[in-house]
Protein backbone atom coordinates (compact mmCIF):
# COMPACT_ATOMS: atom_id res chain seq x y z
CA UNK A 1 0.00 0.00 0.00
CA UNK A 2 1.25 3.31 -0.74
CA UNK A 3 1.81 6.40 1.18
CA UNK A 4 -0.97 8.08 -0.76
CA UNK A 5 -3.52 5.33 -0.40
CA UNK A 6 -2.81 4.49 3.43
CA UNK A 7 -3.48 8.09 3.76
CA UNK A 8 -6.71 8.16 2.32
CA UNK A 9 -7.92 4.80 4.07
CA UNK A 10 -7.27 7.34 7.07
CA UNK A 11 -9.33 9.91 6.21
CA UNK A 12 -12.09 7.74 5.05
CA UNK A 13 -11.93 5.79 8.25
CA UNK A 14 -11.56 8.95 10.41
CA UNK A 15 -14.44 10.36 8.63
CA UNK A 16 -16.44 7.28 9.23
CA UNK A 17 -15.76 7.15 13.07
CA UNK A 18 -16.54 11.25 13.44
CA UNK A 19 -19.95 10.51 11.58
CA UNK A 20 -20.90 7.61 13.78
CA UNK A 21 -20.09 9.90 16.85
CA UNK A 22 -22.27 12.43 15.84
CA UNK A 23 -25.02 10.12 15.26
CA UNK A 24 -24.62 8.82 18.62
CA UNK A 25 -24.62 12.42 19.58
CA UNK A 26 -28.05 12.98 18.16
CA UNK A 27 -29.60 9.60 19.01
CA UNK A 28 -29.09 10.58 23.14
CA UNK A 29 -30.13 14.19 22.39
CA UNK A 30 -33.74 12.58 21.15
CA UNK A 31 -33.60 10.10 23.92
CA UNK A 32 -33.26 13.27 26.30
CA UNK A 33 -36.18 15.14 24.47
CA UNK A 34 -38.32 12.46 24.71
CA UNK A 35 -37.51 12.05 28.25
CA UNK A 36 -37.77 15.22 28.98
CA UNK A 37 -41.51 15.45 27.39
CA UNK A 38 -42.57 12.80 29.12
CA UNK A 39 -43.84 14.02 31.65
CA UNK A 40 -46.56 12.64 34.05
CA UNK A 41 -49.97 14.34 32.69
CA UNK A 42 -51.68 16.29 35.79
CA UNK A 43 -54.23 14.52 38.08
CA UNK A 44 -57.69 13.86 37.20
CA UNK A 45 -60.08 16.51 38.77
CA UNK A 46 -56.76 18.64 39.46
CA UNK A 47 -58.43 22.60 40.38
CA UNK A 48 -55.03 23.71 38.98
CA UNK A 49 -55.82 21.67 35.05
CA UNK A 50 -57.70 22.91 32.06
CA UNK A 51 -57.10 19.15 30.43
CA UNK A 52 -60.95 17.65 29.75
CA UNK A 53 -60.40 15.60 32.85
CA UNK A 54 -59.27 18.91 34.86
CA UNK A 55 -61.25 20.75 37.19
CA UNK A 56 -60.25 24.03 36.83
CA UNK A 57 -63.51 25.09 35.13
CA UNK A 58 -65.53 24.30 38.66
CA UNK A 59 -62.91 26.74 40.15
CA UNK A 60 -63.61 29.65 37.43
CA UNK A 61 -67.60 28.63 37.33
CA UNK A 62 -67.55 29.11 41.21
CA UNK A 63 -65.68 32.62 41.34
CA UNK A 64 -67.70 34.22 38.24
CA UNK A 65 -70.60 33.83 40.83
CA UNK A 66 -68.97 35.09 43.47
CA UNK A 67 -66.98 32.74 45.94
CA UNK A 68 -64.00 32.87 47.01
CA UNK A 69 -61.92 30.00 45.84
CA UNK A 70 -58.62 28.99 47.30
CA UNK A 71 -56.75 25.38 46.82
CA UNK A 72 -55.36 24.39 49.83
CA UNK A 73 -53.02 21.49 50.93
CA UNK A 74 -54.17 21.92 54.47
CA UNK A 75 -57.72 21.73 56.07
CA UNK A 76 -59.38 24.92 57.28
CA UNK A 77 -58.32 25.64 61.09
CA UNK A 78 -60.89 24.42 62.95
CA UNK A 79 -63.57 27.08 63.45
CA UNK A 80 -62.74 28.80 60.30
CA UNK A 81 -65.70 30.32 58.13
CA UNK A 82 -66.03 29.22 54.82
CA UNK A 83 -66.48 25.71 53.39
CA UNK A 84 -64.51 22.90 52.04
CA UNK A 85 -64.15 20.69 48.47
CA UNK A 86 -62.42 17.19 47.98
CA UNK A 87 -62.67 16.46 44.68
CA UNK A 88 -60.39 13.51 45.31
CA UNK A 89 -59.77 11.74 48.78
CA UNK A 90 -55.84 11.22 48.87
CA UNK A 91 -55.49 13.34 51.93
CA UNK A 92 -52.96 11.93 54.14
CA UNK A 93 -53.88 10.71 58.23
CA UNK A 94 -52.42 14.44 59.08
CA UNK A 95 -54.81 16.26 56.38
CA UNK A 96 -57.71 13.85 57.13
CA UNK A 97 -57.86 14.48 61.24
CA UNK A 98 -57.73 18.38 60.71
CA UNK A 99 -60.75 18.21 57.97
CA UNK A 100 -62.54 15.77 60.71
CA UNK A 101 -61.70 18.74 63.59
CA UNK A 102 -62.63 21.36 61.16
CA UNK A 103 -66.01 19.60 60.84
CA UNK A 104 -66.62 18.64 64.37
CA UNK A 105 -66.41 22.47 65.31
CA UNK A 106 -69.23 23.26 62.63
CA UNK A 107 -67.74 23.23 59.41
CA UNK A 108 -69.49 21.95 55.87
CA UNK A 109 -67.64 19.83 53.98
CA UNK A 110 -68.41 18.55 50.56
CA UNK A 111 -66.87 15.42 49.91
CA UNK A 112 -67.46 14.64 45.71
CA UNK A 113 -65.23 11.10 45.89
CA UNK A 114 -67.13 8.02 46.04
CA UNK A 115 -65.10 5.89 46.92
CA UNK A 116 -64.05 7.92 50.18
CA UNK A 117 -64.80 6.84 53.46
CA UNK A 118 -65.48 10.49 54.94
CA UNK A 119 -69.25 10.56 53.85
CA UNK A 120 -70.29 7.43 54.95
CA UNK A 121 -71.74 5.75 51.95
CA UNK A 122 -71.94 2.45 50.89
CA UNK A 123 -70.53 0.81 48.17
CA UNK A 124 -71.32 -2.01 45.76
CA UNK A 125 -71.08 -4.22 47.39
CA UNK A 126 -73.28 -2.30 50.66
CA UNK A 127 -76.07 -2.16 48.28
CA UNK A 128 -75.23 1.28 46.31
CA UNK A 129 -76.28 0.83 42.64
CA UNK A 130 -74.19 2.07 39.33
CA UNK A 131 -74.88 4.94 37.27
CA UNK A 132 -73.61 4.66 34.08
CA UNK A 133 -73.79 7.58 31.16
CA UNK A 134 -73.05 4.91 28.36
CA UNK A 135 -71.79 6.53 24.66
CA UNK A 136 -73.95 9.10 24.09
CA UNK A 137 -72.38 11.66 26.07
CA UNK A 138 -73.29 15.75 26.02
CA UNK A 139 -75.12 16.68 23.35
CA UNK A 140 -73.00 19.10 20.49
CA UNK A 141 -75.36 21.78 21.10
CA UNK A 142 -76.86 22.94 24.57
CA UNK A 143 -80.31 21.62 25.73
CA UNK A 144 -82.47 22.17 28.40
CA UNK A 145 -81.18 20.36 31.42
CA UNK A 146 -84.17 18.02 32.06
CA UNK A 147 -83.17 16.46 28.30
CA UNK A 148 -79.54 16.37 28.74
CA UNK A 149 -79.95 15.04 32.50
CA UNK A 150 -79.27 11.41 32.91
CA UNK A 151 -80.43 11.89 36.64
CA UNK A 152 -82.92 13.48 38.00
CA UNK A 153 -83.94 15.15 40.91
CA UNK A 154 -86.64 12.60 41.85
CA UNK A 155 -87.36 12.80 45.82
CA UNK A 156 -85.33 16.05 47.17
CA UNK A 157 -85.47 16.73 50.55
CA UNK A 158 -82.31 18.71 50.98
CA UNK A 159 -83.68 22.59 50.43
CA UNK A 160 -80.10 23.98 48.69
CA UNK A 161 -81.21 21.35 46.08
CA UNK A 162 -85.12 21.82 45.34
CA UNK A 163 -84.52 24.16 42.65
CA UNK A 164 -82.25 21.71 40.85
CA UNK A 165 -83.22 20.12 37.37
CA UNK A 166 -80.70 17.18 36.78
CA UNK A 167 -77.63 15.67 36.64
CA UNK A 168 -75.31 14.56 33.91
CA UNK A 169 -73.51 11.73 35.74
CA UNK A 170 -71.17 9.80 33.31
CA UNK A 171 -70.02 7.22 36.34
CA UNK A 172 -71.35 7.32 39.70
CA UNK A 173 -72.64 5.58 42.64
CA UNK A 174 -76.51 5.84 44.10
CA UNK A 175 -76.10 5.14 47.41
CA UNK A 176 -78.52 3.71 49.68
CA UNK A 177 -79.96 5.69 52.45
CA UNK A 178 -82.61 4.93 55.50
CA UNK A 179 -86.72 6.90 55.43
CA UNK A 180 -85.38 9.37 57.31
CA UNK A 181 -81.91 10.30 55.98
CA UNK A 182 -81.93 13.88 53.64
CA UNK A 183 -81.66 12.66 49.84
CA UNK A 184 -81.48 14.05 46.22
CA UNK A 185 -81.43 12.51 43.16
CA UNK A 186 -82.95 9.49 43.99
CA UNK A 187 -83.13 6.08 41.84
CA UNK A 188 -86.85 4.56 41.20
CA UNK A 189 -87.97 2.97 43.64
CA UNK A 190 -87.49 -1.15 43.78
CA UNK A 191 -90.06 -2.59 41.77
CA UNK A 192 -90.91 -5.33 44.41
CA UNK A 193 -91.16 -2.27 47.62
CA UNK A 194 -88.10 -4.48 49.15
CA UNK A 195 -84.98 -2.52 49.50
CA UNK A 196 -83.79 0.64 50.72
CA UNK A 197 -83.88 3.59 48.46
CA UNK A 198 -80.98 5.01 47.20
CA UNK A 199 -80.06 8.43 46.47
CA UNK A 200 -76.43 10.44 44.58
CA UNK A 201 -76.24 12.84 48.38
CA UNK A 202 -75.61 11.96 51.70
CA UNK A 203 -75.47 14.34 54.06
CA UNK A 204 -73.98 12.60 57.58
CA UNK A 205 -73.67 14.51 60.64
CA UNK A 206 -70.46 14.55 62.28
CA UNK A 207 -70.43 17.08 65.80
CA UNK A 208 -71.64 19.83 65.23
CA UNK A 209 -70.96 19.86 61.55
CA UNK A 210 -72.11 17.97 58.57
CA UNK A 211 -70.36 15.70 55.71
CA UNK A 212 -72.17 16.21 52.31
CA UNK A 213 -71.36 13.20 50.34
CA UNK A 214 -71.46 12.60 45.87
CA UNK A 215 -72.45 9.75 44.37
CA UNK A 216 -69.71 10.56 41.77
CA UNK A 217 -66.75 13.26 41.17
CA UNK A 218 -66.66 13.15 37.35
CA UNK A 219 -69.57 15.59 36.65
CA UNK A 220 -67.39 18.18 37.83
CA UNK A 221 -64.44 17.34 35.36
CA UNK A 222 -64.03 20.45 32.80
CA UNK A 223 -65.51 18.09 29.94
CA UNK A 224 -69.12 17.78 32.01
CA UNK A 225 -69.22 21.03 34.05
CA UNK A 226 -71.65 22.39 31.02
CA UNK A 227 -73.95 19.34 31.41
CA UNK A 228 -77.58 20.50 32.75
CA UNK A 229 -77.15 21.13 36.47
CA UNK A 230 -73.75 20.18 37.42
CA UNK A 231 -72.12 23.30 37.68
CA UNK A 232 -75.10 23.90 39.84
CA UNK A 233 -75.14 21.40 42.08
CA UNK A 234 -71.52 22.89 43.54
CA UNK A 235 -72.42 26.10 43.87
CA UNK A 236 -75.80 25.03 45.56
CA UNK A 237 -74.09 22.71 47.81
CA UNK A 238 -71.01 25.53 49.10
CA UNK A 239 -73.32 28.52 49.29
CA UNK A 240 -74.00 29.86 53.22
CA UNK A 241 -77.38 29.07 53.98
CA UNK A 242 -79.51 32.44 53.50
CA UNK A 243 -75.93 34.27 51.93
CA UNK A 244 -75.94 33.32 48.88
CA UNK A 245 -72.75 32.82 46.81
CA UNK A 246 -71.14 36.36 46.93
CA UNK A 247 -70.68 35.73 51.07
CA UNK A 248 -68.78 31.89 50.75
CA UNK A 249 -65.19 31.17 50.46
CA UNK A 250 -64.68 27.93 49.85
CA UNK A 251 -61.32 25.98 50.44
CA UNK A 252 -60.47 22.78 48.13
CA UNK A 253 -58.34 20.40 49.56
CA UNK A 254 -55.56 18.48 47.10
CA UNK A 255 -54.12 15.39 48.12
CA UNK A 256 -50.70 14.37 49.62
CA UNK A 257 -49.50 13.51 46.74
CA UNK A 258 -50.92 16.42 44.86
CA UNK A 259 -48.06 18.20 42.31
CA UNK A 260 -46.73 21.07 43.84
CA UNK A 261 -48.03 24.93 43.27
CA UNK A 262 -46.42 28.27 43.49
CA UNK A 263 -47.56 28.63 47.18
CA UNK A 264 -45.31 25.28 47.98
CA UNK A 265 -42.42 26.85 46.50
CA UNK A 266 -39.60 27.73 49.27
CA UNK A 267 -41.60 25.04 51.65
CA UNK A 268 -40.46 21.48 52.30
CA UNK A 269 -37.07 19.60 53.44
CA UNK A 270 -35.98 19.58 49.78
CA UNK A 271 -32.27 20.71 49.23
CA UNK A 272 -31.07 22.62 46.19
CA UNK A 273 -29.81 19.46 44.49
CA UNK A 274 -33.50 18.19 45.00
CA UNK A 275 -34.89 21.04 43.27
CA UNK A 276 -33.09 20.70 40.02
CA UNK A 277 -35.29 19.18 37.14
CA UNK A 278 -34.16 15.91 36.00
CA UNK A 279 -33.60 17.05 32.47
CA UNK A 280 -31.19 19.06 33.76
CA UNK A 281 -29.09 16.49 35.40
CA UNK A 282 -29.72 14.42 32.17
CA UNK A 283 -28.29 17.47 29.76
CA UNK A 284 -25.64 17.41 31.78
CA UNK A 285 -24.41 13.73 31.66
CA UNK A 286 -25.73 14.17 27.75
CA UNK A 287 -22.94 16.49 27.57
CA UNK A 288 -20.15 14.83 29.59
CA UNK A 289 -20.91 11.73 27.53
CA UNK A 290 -20.78 13.45 24.13
CA UNK A 291 -17.45 14.98 24.94
CA UNK A 292 -15.94 11.74 25.91
CA UNK A 293 -17.41 10.00 22.80
CA UNK A 294 -15.75 12.86 20.34
CA UNK A 295 -12.76 12.95 22.20
CA UNK A 296 -12.08 9.39 21.94
CA UNK A 297 -13.36 9.19 18.15
CA UNK A 298 -10.48 12.10 17.13
CA UNK A 299 -7.69 11.06 18.82
CA UNK A 300 -7.86 7.61 17.79
CA UNK A 301 -5.67 6.98 15.27
CA UNK A 302 -6.20 4.27 12.22
CA UNK A 303 -4.30 2.21 10.28
CA UNK A 304 -0.75 1.32 10.39
CA UNK A 305 1.68 3.82 12.07
CA UNK A 306 4.06 5.96 9.66
CA UNK A 307 7.49 7.10 9.75
CA UNK A 308 7.74 10.66 9.29
CA UNK A 309 11.07 12.31 8.52
CA UNK A 310 12.97 13.85 11.13
CA UNK A 311 14.09 16.75 11.28
CA UNK A 312 17.79 17.20 11.19
CA UNK A 313 19.54 17.51 14.63
CA UNK A 314 21.26 20.88 15.32
CA UNK A 315 24.01 21.50 17.88
CA UNK A 316 23.27 23.24 20.68
CA UNK A 317 25.02 26.46 20.20
CA UNK A 318 23.87 27.06 16.90
CA UNK A 319 22.48 29.89 17.37
CA UNK A 320 25.87 31.08 18.15
CA UNK A 321 26.96 30.33 14.94
CA UNK A 322 23.93 31.95 13.43
CA UNK A 323 24.56 34.46 14.92
CA UNK A 324 27.98 35.45 14.35
CA UNK A 325 27.12 34.61 10.84
CA UNK A 326 24.73 37.39 10.64
CA UNK A 327 27.32 39.66 12.51
CA UNK A 328 29.96 39.06 9.88
CA UNK A 329 27.64 39.70 6.88
CA UNK A 330 26.90 42.83 8.43
CA UNK A 331 30.67 43.92 9.33
CA UNK A 332 30.70 43.62 13.14
CA UNK A 333 33.74 41.30 13.31
CA UNK A 334 34.42 42.35 16.58
CA UNK A 335 30.84 40.87 18.56
CA UNK A 336 31.05 37.81 15.72
CA UNK A 337 34.65 36.88 16.93
CA UNK A 338 33.48 37.69 20.88
CA UNK A 339 30.98 35.22 20.41
CA UNK A 340 33.31 32.45 18.62
CA UNK A 341 35.38 32.43 21.73
CA UNK A 342 32.82 32.93 24.19
CA UNK A 343 31.44 29.60 22.77
CA UNK A 344 35.24 27.76 22.36
CA UNK A 345 35.52 28.17 26.04
CA UNK A 346 32.07 27.31 27.44
CA UNK A 347 32.51 23.77 25.37
CA UNK A 348 36.05 23.71 26.91
CA UNK A 349 35.77 24.21 30.83
CA UNK A 350 32.55 21.90 30.33
CA UNK A 351 34.34 19.10 28.84
CA UNK A 352 37.33 19.32 30.93
CA UNK A 353 35.59 19.58 34.15
CA UNK A 354 37.47 23.41 34.39
CA UNK A 355 36.34 25.99 36.58
CA UNK A 356 34.39 28.68 34.46
CA UNK A 357 36.41 31.16 36.80
CA UNK A 358 39.81 29.52 36.21
CA UNK A 359 42.52 31.98 34.20
CA UNK A 360 42.87 30.72 30.77
CA UNK A 361 46.37 30.04 31.66
CA UNK A 362 45.18 27.01 33.98
CA UNK A 363 42.72 25.97 31.19
CA UNK A 364 45.27 26.21 28.15
CA UNK A 365 47.76 24.41 30.65
CA UNK A 366 45.11 21.27 31.06
CA UNK A 367 43.77 20.91 27.31
CA UNK A 368 47.86 20.91 26.63
CA UNK A 369 48.46 18.35 28.69
CA UNK A 370 45.35 15.82 27.67
CA UNK A 371 44.74 16.91 24.30
CA UNK A 372 48.07 17.63 23.19
CA UNK A 373 47.99 21.27 22.09
CA UNK A 374 50.74 23.58 21.90
CA UNK A 375 50.99 25.68 25.14
CA UNK A 376 49.68 28.65 24.87
CA UNK A 377 47.29 28.18 21.92
CA UNK A 378 44.12 27.84 23.91
CA UNK A 379 44.77 31.32 25.81
CA UNK A 380 46.20 32.68 22.35
CA UNK A 381 42.61 31.76 20.71
CA UNK A 382 40.52 32.93 23.61
CA UNK A 383 42.64 36.25 24.37
CA UNK A 384 42.86 37.15 20.48
CA UNK A 385 41.74 41.01 19.36
CA UNK A 386 39.70 41.01 16.49
CA UNK A 387 38.70 43.99 15.10
CA UNK A 388 38.61 43.19 11.12
CA UNK A 389 37.10 40.90 8.99
CA UNK A 390 40.42 39.22 8.26
CA UNK A 391 41.04 38.96 12.01
CA UNK A 392 38.11 37.37 12.57
CA UNK A 393 38.83 34.51 9.80
CA UNK A 394 42.28 34.18 11.78
CA UNK A 395 40.50 33.54 14.87
CA UNK A 396 37.92 31.06 13.58
CA UNK A 397 40.82 28.77 11.86
CA UNK A 398 42.38 28.44 15.50
CA UNK A 399 39.04 28.02 17.08
CA UNK A 400 38.41 25.13 14.33
CA UNK A 401 41.65 23.45 14.80
CA UNK A 402 41.60 23.59 18.52
CA UNK A 403 37.83 22.67 18.71
CA UNK A 404 39.30 19.15 16.11
CA UNK A 405 42.15 18.54 18.46
CA UNK A 406 40.92 19.00 22.26
CA UNK A 407 36.76 18.36 21.16
CA UNK A 408 36.19 16.06 18.33
CA UNK A 409 38.94 13.26 19.80
CA UNK A 410 36.73 13.37 23.32
CA UNK A 411 33.41 13.11 21.57
CA UNK A 412 34.87 10.26 19.13
CA UNK A 413 36.13 8.36 22.24
CA UNK A 414 32.42 8.69 24.13
CA UNK A 415 31.25 7.33 21.31
CA UNK A 416 33.08 4.52 20.47
CA UNK A 417 32.76 3.48 23.92
CA UNK A 418 28.49 3.54 24.02
CA UNK A 419 28.88 1.38 20.53
CA UNK A 420 27.60 4.28 18.30
CA UNK A 421 30.60 4.87 16.08
CA UNK A 422 33.06 2.50 14.66
CA UNK A 423 36.63 3.02 14.05
CA UNK A 424 36.11 3.80 10.22
CA UNK A 425 33.74 6.36 10.65
CA UNK A 426 35.33 8.11 13.36
CA UNK A 427 38.45 8.59 11.35
CA UNK A 428 36.56 10.13 8.37
CA UNK A 429 34.82 12.75 11.27
CA UNK A 430 38.44 13.71 12.29
CA UNK A 431 38.56 15.06 9.07
CA UNK A 432 35.52 16.96 8.69
CA UNK A 433 34.55 19.84 9.83
CA UNK A 434 31.24 20.36 11.28
CA UNK A 435 28.86 22.82 9.24
CA UNK A 436 28.28 25.15 11.97
CA UNK A 437 32.26 26.45 12.84
CA UNK A 438 32.24 28.05 8.95
CA UNK A 439 31.23 31.63 9.37
CA UNK A 440 32.30 32.61 5.74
Amino acid sequence: MSPRTAASSADVSSGAKTAAAVAFVLLMAIVVLLLINARPAPEPLDPRSGRPDGARGLVVSLEAVGFDVAIERSAPARGAAGRALVLVDALNDEQRADLLDFVEAGGVVVVADPTSTLHGGADVDGGARQIELGSSGLPPIRLDAEFEANLAPGECTIAALSELRGLVVPDGLLFPVGPNEPRCFTGPAPASGVGSATSFVVVRSVGGGTIVGLGGNELFQNRWLRGADNAGLAASLLAEPGGGAGSASITILLGAGASPTVEDIGSGDDSLTDLVPAWVWMLMVLGALSFVVFAVSRATRLGRVLVEPEVTPLAGSELVSATGNLMERAGHAQRAGQLLQQRLHRELYEAYGVSPAAPWTDLDGVIAERAGTSPGQVAAALDAPVSTDGALVRVAGDIRAIRRRALDPMRLDTEAEAGQTDPNQAASNQTVPRQEEVLT
